[in-house]
């Protein structure tokens, strides 16, 4: 899959996730065969006015680095002209794209009449597109949307809203074919991304309920969608992608990550975001991400308990280091008795 000349490859990707795709994550999705990475999304208003402290939160979250490359940094906003002026200063980054929110649902994004409030206004979205456009162009940068069906059954906007965007200068749109009323409940309509593929020439990728390869291969035949955004099925499981790519290429499912392997990476992914965010901003975010990481592995739901309440690294590597020990032991004990 190609992005305006940004080749995507593997063309199974990473969908932003707030408080879960930072840098770290990125990294280590990339290293498992995430093809493209999209970073947490990042306020307009705080990027343009925020004082220093949201100047240094926010610019950490849109923070990259090399090795995570093809990346795109994802804002979001209500206002044109502060888009425009947001995305000039992400661009300066010189990130592989920008992308603009037009997906999210929480209802503090919505109330700013922003994230997919904004499907419901198309004229909007597309002012907000054409100016975020004339702004990452400032460094050469080029954009594109995520959004999803639309506000709600009854107003299905993606296809509109992706010609919009390519008429305006977006190079991509990313697809997650629930609705805004729909939250993450349902199932989402993969007929959604169909029809937008038929609308626009850009690529488009899709995501909603991709769990695995199959539903990978599925996705691509059924849509004709030029590549695959992964979200919540990747939260704890980077190895996902590896799973993927290798059901995509050959056809055979690849072997469960070990939990040694399991809590190794979380292990790693720890102690990078505190290089990034300092121990108790990171212990607050590896709450979840080790919860994730342990979920299925003996005596989890007990472990997991303690580890949601970690606040340095060394409680945390000490619980990881019990499940560890816990699921060895339940593995001998699966070989002794077979």
């Amino acid at each position: 899959m190609q992005i305006a000349g940004i080749q995507v490859e593997p063309n199974i990707v990473l969908a932003p996730m707030a408080g879960v795709t930072s840098s770290p994550f990125r990294r280590l999705c990339r290293q498992y065969g995430a093809g493209m990475s999209w970073s947490e999304l990042v306020s307009s208003n705080a990027l343009v006015m925020g004082g220093e402290k949201s100047q240094i939160k926010t610019h950490q979250l849109a923070w990259f680095c090399e090795e995570e490359r093809p990346v795109a940094v994802q804002i979001f906003g209500s206002d044109p002209a502060m888009m425009r002026e947001a995305a000039a200063i992400v661009a300066a980054s010189k990130p592989d794209a920008i992308d603009i929110n037009m997906g999210c649902s929480v209802s503090k994004i919505a109330r700013c009449g922003a994230g997919c409030l904004l499907l419901k206004t198309p004229q909007l979205a597309q002012d907000i597109i054409a100016a975020t456009v004339e702004g990452a162009a400032t460094y050469g940068v080029p954009v594109t949307v995520k959004m999803r069906a639309g506000w709600d059954e009854n107003s299905i906007t993606a296809p509109e809203v992706a010609k919009r965007a390519e008429d305006v200068g977006a190079v991509a749109v990313s697809v997650h074919p629930r609705t805004a009323k729909q939250a993450f409940g349902g199932h989402s309509d993969w007929n959604v991304i169909r029809l937008v593929k038929e609308n626009v020439s850009i690529p488009v990728i899709g995501g909603g309920d991709v769990l695995n390869g199959a539903d990978a291969a599925r996705m691509l035949d059924e849509t004709g969608c030029d590549g695959v955004m992964i979200g919540r099925a990747a939260q704890g499981n980077p190895f996902i992608f590896a799973s993927i790519n290798q059901y995509l290429k050959d056809g055979t499912e690849a072997e469960e990550p070990t939990a040694r392997e399991k809590v190794e990476t979380a292990i790693w992914h720890a102690r990078e975001l505190i290089e990034l965010k300092g121990e108790r901003m990171a212990m607050n975010e590896m709450r979840r991400h080790a919860a994730w990481y342990t979920k299925g592995m003996p005596e989890s739901a007990r472990l997991r308990d303690q580890l949601v309440r970690v606040s340095t690294l060394m409680e945390l590597e000490g619980i990881l280091s019990e499940c560890l020990e816990v699921s060895l032991q339940y593995e001998s004990r699966l070989v002794a008795s077979a």
